[in-house]
């Protein structure tokens, strides 16, 4: 089991990782991006039916993919040429803002059966915590509603309350990740005014809150498991 975490991330989230059995990969910063979201998974790769997406100058060697389709589309750190890759999948529903996201992974998503679900939000990974094929928590009011309209339940919460200096904070689907029956968080629900919300719903849909450290939450731009 590998982790692929922002070289930034705080040691004891690492370390946490580690103790739950999993090899920790830092990722290491891309010039294209800019500080701090240079290192983040969700910005970097995205991954789905063991199909990986991954921007053509990233140097990041990676195994274990079925396929590993790197993407020649134009980006920069300037939004909105920096949210290619930036797209929230819920079993075969996708949600991303389609004017600015990859058309290589779009095109590559409708051929493969999944359900394109436009948003306004362009950051709609980074924005969306996938608690399972059928749940997802955000506090974007689009990317839930859009969710609800696909069948999928939709905790709406709190904007803010996550860390993500020199920004006024950062997003819930950046500082969690699902892997089997747990989601993993960079940080604790107690610091966030709807945690305990959050840990019922990930128990309601048969999965368990893993808190990696105390403190408050923190967006790392999400963690890769493989």
């Amino acid at each position: 089991m590998v982790a692929y975490i922002s070289e930034n991330a705080n040691k004891r989230i690492i370390q946490a990782l580690e103790q739950e059995g999993f090899e920790v990969q830092l990722l290491a910063p891309f010039s294209a991006l800019a500080h701090p979201v240079d290192t983040h998974a969700d910005m970097l790769l995205c991954a789905f039916d063991n199909v990986l997406f991954m921007h053509k100058d990233y140097p990041l060697e990676i195994e274990g993919f079925e396929k590993l389709i790197r993407i020649d589309e134009k980006i920069s750190a300037k939004y909105p040429n920096d949210v290619l890759l930036n797209i929230a999948i819920a079993g075969k529903n996708a949600f991303a803002n389609v004017e600015f996201a990859s058309k290589t992974v779009l095109e590559y998503l409708q051929k493969n059966g999944y359900e394109i679900h436009h948003v306004k939000q362009g950051y709609a990974h980074c924005s969306t915590c996938i608690v399972s094929e059928g749940a997802i928590i955000t506090a974007d009011k689009g990317i839930a509603q859009e969710a609800q309209k696909a069948g999928i339940d939709a905790l709406i919460i709190s904007e803010g309350h996550i860390s993500l200096p020199p920004y006024n904070h950062g997003f819930i689907g950046g500082c969690c990740s699902s892997y089997k029956g747990k989601i993993y968080f960079s940080g604790s629900l107690n610091y966030h005014p709807d945690g305990e919300k959050i840990r019922q719903f990930c128990i309601s849909h048969g999965k368990e809150a893993v808190e990696l450290c105390d403190a408050p939450l923190f967006d790392v731009g999400g963690i890769m498991f493989k």
